[in-house]
């Protein structure tokens, strides 16, 4: 009985794909038949699909990269709505600062900058001058002729001075300072203002640059959606120019063109109707529609050409596997959703639709275009046509490719042994790759944006900003303030890293400055309070964005939640924005660590927030998911080929031979000394998609065979010759697809395209040699085991 029931089951196994064949051939058929309906239905839908995707737009809001019950993001959000919601844009010069002339410039520039639109307030060296006249009024008949604050002999000019030093000004150099003028912006307003404060920065001269949070995030939005534009044009001018040369066939070029047009227009408009927005990562989805498409278009090339083949025979042969490899494609892109990140969750619903709608566009456009006249072909492709002969290109390498396969398959049992140790270390090493959690090493070391930072690095003492929210009580009392200034000298002590040499560069709050004004001797008398008073009278905005006031504004008071009910204080952190992954995770949790462990007289806990965790978290989350991602990627890419092949084995090698050159990429990059950051971080889910498709096209060919009575060994080795054109123009058409994106000023999307580029070129390679001699190993041992 146990022998009946197996042989049952083979013959189930070798009867599912016959009954698949007969149907993909009464599919082919029908498509055929209707051909020209079909292409009149596509045509027809491209008008309301273009009114329907007008609709998409990107949000370019920092919020918009995270999921909205993120507990990093809430914490930022809290210090925002709890300070007034004002986002900081720093203008920054070099000038004489500490002269009467200086400080009469600076008055000028805070000036201007005060009455642009949407700018709540701001700080410089000239409202310096005016909070220090309160701390240092003019006596009657003095006759001073410069600001008190510029007075070199007094301490507490000194003191204070230093106090903002690394946000008013930096150090003074060759009798020269570093002069910024911190604007804070409503962020209703934040693209009008920071337009008009790019406006007077040029106005101000070529050593005027315009720094912040939505400065970053404006210029990052301009540079990546007019670089979506111009990859868009790049990768499909290359991709037509890779099918002209290769296939010699313009109707190739006309279904390229017609399916890639339809499928983003069709993938734009659903991303509509289901309410979701294009974000960071998602302006390249042109470029991977058109990869997607070219690669399928390929195959249908190089089949149609392959002697005097009809194009109802073509798409019979082809529709499962191209139907499997998009299915693959959307099962890649698709797994992606698991992360946390938003503008990844994003783009892998957009690209998973895109694979989908690719599939509809070919069903629409490929039989009419394909049936076009054979003068739309090279007179060469026509002779071979003609003759019954394969194209050359098809045939030229045959004989080296199978060699290659049948030397990999008579060593069939080393390489399984080698795969395997292979999979094993790549997968350790590759877990041990550090993250680059800096936000401005998404830019090339060559653009404005990275000069504009790397200035306040050097000259201001740090561009990383963080934050910490300390509750405080319903009056400032000089013993909370002494707490307060206590945790900052604490907090000024941290140090981590491997040499004990990174730590913050600026810590500073209201207690600071509360204690630069106690040294007054008009002052000393009087409590915190009206001390705080008199500075919020003089910087009302900087000043309730370091601490919450009683009845600070009637729209604060309308707007005010559980959060702003206690009163807070601010501690201003600032650090290295370019330090290593691990040094800046180490530093953010000695910080935590530092703020959880003081005792504060409230219920409310203390937050740690700031844009730099947020960055931080940003791309840690992501580098945390990708390996979710991948694992989610194996799981549904290998349920779709266990459904097409029904053998586990064939599945378990597939996925083993796809897998082995994402580890020796990433390995290699660790080697290099890269980090994984926004686009390496993306590579493994989405090459497995896109790299199945070889393995696809390969074991359909080697059941095809097994089928026709082949023998095991010679049906591996015959398929890996005779498709081995074809899969590896695909890979051509993929890589140099993706290769365009190198060329991008966004250094995440010119990781993505260089690391998915090589990705596939040696997948395009393993699938014609590893995955052979992995099917004849599997094959061998179920032998064995029957």
């Amino acid at each position: 009985m146990t022998g009946l029931r197996r042989r049952s089951r083979n013959t189930r196994k070798q009867n599912a794909r016959p009954l698949i064949a007969r149907h993909s051939a009464s599919l082919a058929k029908c498509l055929v038949r209707w051909r020209w309906f079909a292409l009149v239905l596509g045509l027809a839908t491209l008008g309301p699909l273009w009114w329907a995707q007008a609709g998409l737009r990107v949000n370019r809001e920092l919020a918009a990269m995270f999921a909205p019950d993120d507990p990093v993001l809430n914490d930022y959000q809290t210090l925002q709505s709890t300070f007034g919601g004002n986002v900081v844009v720093m203008l920054v010069y070099e000038d004489d600062l500490w002269s009467v002339d200086g400080v009469r410039r600076n008055r000028q520039w805070s000036t201007r900058v005060d009455s642009i639109e949407g700018v709540a307030g701001v700080l410089s060296v000239a409202k310096l001058v005016d909070v220090f006249a309160y701390l240092r009024p003019a006596l009657p008949f003095s006759n001073r002729s410069e600001p008190a604050l510029l007075d070199r002999g007094d301490p507490i000019a000194e003191q204070f001075r230093d106090l903002f030093e690394g946000y008013t000004h930096g150090p003074e150099r060759s009798g020269r300072s570093t002069a910024s003028i911190v604007a804070m912006i409503d962020p209703q307003f934040a693209s009008r203002a920071v337009g008009a404060l790019k406006t007077l920065s040029r106005e101000m001269g070529n050593q005027a640059v315009l720094v912040g949070e939505p400065v970053l995030l404006e210029d990052a939005f301009d540079m990546i959606v007019a670089d979506g534009r111009r990859l868009a044009i790049g990768t499909i001018s290359l991709l037509c120019l890779v099918i002209v040369v290769s296939l010699q066939d313009l109707r190739i070029v006309l279904l390229s063109a017609a399916s890639i047009t339809w499928s983003t227009i069709a993938t734009r408009a659903l991303m509509v109707a289901w309410g979701i927005e294009m974000s960071l990562v998602s302006t390249i989805l042109i470029a991977i529609v058109a990869v997607i498409v070219v690669a399928s278009a390929m195959h249908l090339g190089v089949q149609r050409f392959r002697g005097a083949v009809t194009i109802e025979r073509v798409l019979a042969g082809l529709a499962i596997p191209i139907s499997l490899t998009c299915l693959t494609d959307a099962a890649g892109f698709a797994s992606l959703m698991v992360s946390d990140v938003r503008p990844v969750t994003q783009f892998g619903v957009m690209t998973a639709t895109a694979a989908m709608m690719v599939m509809v566009s070919l069903v629409l456009f490929a039989p009419a275009i394909m049936s076009l006249p054979d003068r739309l072909s090279s007179r060469w492709v026509r002779n071979a046509s003609r003759s019954g002969h394969a194209v050359t290109m098809s045939v030229r390498h045959h004989d080296a490719l199978r060699s290659m396969a049948r030397w990999c398959v008579e060593r069939s049992g080393v390489l399984s042994v080698l795969v395997v140790v292979t999979v094993l270390i790549g997968g350790i090493y590759v877990s041990r790759l550090t993250t680059n959690t800096s936000f401005l090493k998404n830019f090339r070391d060559d653009s404005s944006i990275v000069s504009a930072y790397v200035r306040i690095e050097d000259r201001l003492g740090g561009a990383g900003v963080m934050d910490v929210m300390i509750p405080a009580p319903d009056q400032i009392t000089s013993e909370f303030l002494k707490t307060v200034r206590e945790l900052e000298d604490r907090l000024r002590a941290i140090r981590v890293g491997s040499q004990h040499d990174v730590g913050l560069t600026k810590v500073l709050s209201l207690a600071d400055a509360d204690a630069v004004a106690a040294q007054v001797t008009m002052l000393s008398f009087v409590s915190p309070e009206v001390r705080l008073a008199g500075m919020r009278s003089a910087i009302p905005t900087f000043a309730e964005a370091l601490l919450t006031f009683p009845n600070a504004s009637d729209d604060r008071s309308s707007q005010t939640d559980q959060a702003t009910e206690q009163r807070w204080l601010r501690i201003m952190l600032r650090t290295q924005e370019d330090l290593p992954g691990p040094d800046k995770t180490a530093l953010t949790e000695a910080v935590r660590n530092e703020v959880e462990s003081s005792v504060w007289k409230t219920s409310r806990r203390p937050v740690v927030t700031g844009y730099s965790v947020l960055m931080a978290n940003l791309v840690s989350s992501l580098v945390r998911d990708q390996w979710w991602a991948l694992t989610t990627a194996l799981f549904f890419v290998g349920a779709i080929l266990w459904w097409s092949t029904r053998r586990f084995g064939e599945m378990i090698a597939a996925l083993a031979v796809n897998t082995i050159p994402i580890l020796i990429v990433l390995a290699c990059t660790g080697l290099f000394g890269g980090e994984l950051d926004l686009g390496s971080a993306m590579i493994g889910a989405v090459s497995i998609g896109l790299s199945i498709d070889g393995s696809v096209h390969f074991l359909t060919g080697y059941h095809r065979r097994l089928r026709r009575g082949h023998a095991a060994v010679d049906a591996a080795i015959d398929s890996a010759a005779d498709l081995g054109a074809p899969i590896l123009l695909a890979s051509l058409a993929l890589v140099v697809g993706f290769a365009v994106l190198i060329t991008s000023p966004f250094v995440p999307t010119s990781t993505f395209g260089l690391l998915v580029s090589v990705t596939l070129g040696l997948s395009s390679i393993a699938n014609l040699t590893l995955l052979p001699a992995l099917v004849i190993a599997f094959s061998r041992s179920s032998k064995v085991m029957r």
